[in-house]
């Protein structure tokens, strides 16, 4: 073939890459899990194992301790049997929890071990308590009822903020004391002599109040011997007046204080000045008090929308199918598999190679979404024409041109089960776009390790002369080295006879779980 062309080298410098990357991959799978000596199974009974998978880790304390060896499903309840491969010591009185770790919501099992008064838990057994935490979907769709329901009880039927209105009342109360205590201020210096001629009254009430209450004390005193001694059948009823006499005589100072206060208070209160201002005042905390219960009567009487978030049975109702229907929702994106993987070839006959970038969405068993972006060294002919107008004579030209852009790949595949050949096997039919341009595929999955593919597209293209040339036809053989790595090969442009070569490649493909430990595994990754 001579020396390697520059597209060559760029495909043997993917290839050996992506065996790099294989060495790498291959060597940390073992690092999963490493059972030593110690080796204990136990099982356990969830109303619910959503998420939990083979293989996640079983902890204690945070601690990998064991692995979950099979999710299986038992009178209505999951069941979960674990192997520790560390000795812990259980008790009867151990708890078994789902728990979530990381940013990628990975599941696994933590155990709380129990406290020795409980007798030993023997292996083979059953952990009796667990716990299943509540979902994200649940706390997400209670805070979202909740924030719904204290929205609509802050807003007006017209739109306006209550919570504003209050303020804007309150506001407006606070300026009204404001003027009146200024009112007061002016009062109480325009009539600082009449207020000091009050006081002074008033201390001489007190004055003589002080000099007169014994002699008037005496005279009771006097009258109430005489006449307890004139009627003994009420003697009983006037020994109480006294004593109600004689406690008032003692607290008469002190109303003399509290009624000179009051009348001060009452002199300021009722100048003409200020008059208007508490009369505004009363206002606005009579309007306040109206809207207040006008809130309140709607909302018993089921107007308005808090008023039918609290009343209306039917709403309660599609509130309760709305959450109902965002968790099925919730627990199919959780069901949902997730395939990433690379890829690269090259054409012996050609030495044209291509990198792919491979996206793999598998909602269920019989139907799933290719998604690939391509990176081709061969690049894609075109021919343009160009009409020229300029100089003596008009005249049409073409050019040929070479374009090296990425392309993508988007494709739905139906899978079909294979009841004529091999039990087993399935037959896989793919449409769509294929490298930008239409295409068809078929599979053969014989087994998870041995699939044969085949692709047609891009029909109507050119050759480097701008010569149409038939579709891109290829089909090959897919092996898997072991869960990730693969090795493929088969023919290649078998339509087009100048181009028509083998071609051989390898790439790589990681699952959901192999992406969460990929990621776990670098340093400050997601553990």
């Amino acid at each position: 073939m001579g020396r390697l062309t520059l597209e060559a080298k760029v495909g043997a410098f993917v290839v050996a890459g992506l065996v790099g990357l294989g060495i790498i991959a291959t060597t940390l799978e073992p690092l999963k899990f490493q059972r030593g000596k110690y080796s204990e199974t136990y099982v356990v009974y969830f109303k619910n194992a959503a998420g939990l998978e083979k293989d996640a880790p079983v902890r204690v304390a945070g601690v990998t301790v064991g692995k979950v060896l099979s999710v299986d499903v038992a009178d209505g309840k999951a069941k979960v049997k674990i192997l520790l491969f560390k000795p812990v010591k259980l008790y009867k009185n151990a708890v078994a929890k789902i728990e979530t770790m990381g940013l990628m919501g990975e599941k696994y099992v933590e155990i709380e071990p129990g406290s020795p008064p409980a007798p030993p838990l023997p292996p083979n057994s059953v952990i009796p308590n667990t716990k299943v935490p509540a979902s994200m979907d649940e706390v997400m769709s209670s805070l979202n009822e909740l924030l719904t329901k204290f929205n609509s009880a802050i807003t007006t039927p017209d739109g306006r903020n209550r919570i504003a209105v209050i303020l804007d009342k309150v506001t407006e109360l606070s300026e009204s004391v404001n003027r009146a205590v200024e009112n007061l201020n002016s009062v109480v210096e325009e009539n600082r002599k009449t207020i000091r001629g009050v006081l002074q009254n008033a201390l001489s009430l007190s004055e003589m109040l002080k000099e007169d209450l014994p002699q008037i004390i005496d005279n009771i005193n006097t009258l109430t011997s005489q006449l307890s001694q004139m009627t003994l059948e009420n003697r009983e009823d006037i020994r109480n007046i006294v004593l109600n006499l004689r406690q008032a005589s003692e607290r008469a100072p002190k109303i003399t204080q509290n009624l000179e206060e009051l009348t001060q208070k009452l002199n300021q209160l009722l100048n003409s000045k200020n008059m208007n201002d508490v009369q505004v005042t009363l206002e606005n905390i009579k309007e306040t008090t109206k809207e207040l219960k006008e809130i309140l009567a709607k909302v018993n009487s089921g107007n308005g929308t808090i008023g039918k978030l609290f009343n209306d049975d039917k709403l309660y109702e599609n509130l309760t199918k709305t959450t109902e229907t965002l968790g099925k929702l919730a627990e199919k994106v959780e069901k949902t598999k997730t395939f990433i993987g690379f890829r690269g070839d090259v054409n012996t006959r050609t030495g044209e190679g291509r990198g792919v970038f491979t996206l793999q969405i598998v909602p269920s068993k019989d139907h799933y979404y290719l998604l690939e972006v391509v990176g081709d060294s061969q690049g894609k002919v075109e021919r343009k024409k160009y009409y020229i107008s300029t100089g003596s004579s008009p005249r049409w030209e073409e050019e040929i041109e070479t374009n090296y852009r990425t392309e993508f790949t988007l494709q739905y595949a139906r899978v079909f089960d294979d009841k004529w050949f091999h039990s087993g096997g399935k037959f896989v039919l793919r449409g769509g776009l294929k490298e930008s341009t239409g295409g068809f595929g078929l599979d053969y999955i014989y087994s998870p390790k041995l699939i044969f593919t085949s692709d047609i597209w891009d029909t109507g293209r050119k050759d480097s002369k701008g010569d149409d040339i038939p579709p891109h036809l290829r089909i090959g053989v897919r092996y898997f080295l072991n869960k990730n790595w693969f090795l493929y090969g088969g023919g290649d442009e078998l339509l087009y006879h100048k181009w028509r070569g083998a071609f051989i490649g390898m790439g790589v493909l990681f699952g959901d779980e192999d992406i969460k430990y990929l990621l776990g595994s670098l340093p400050g990754g997601i553990k």
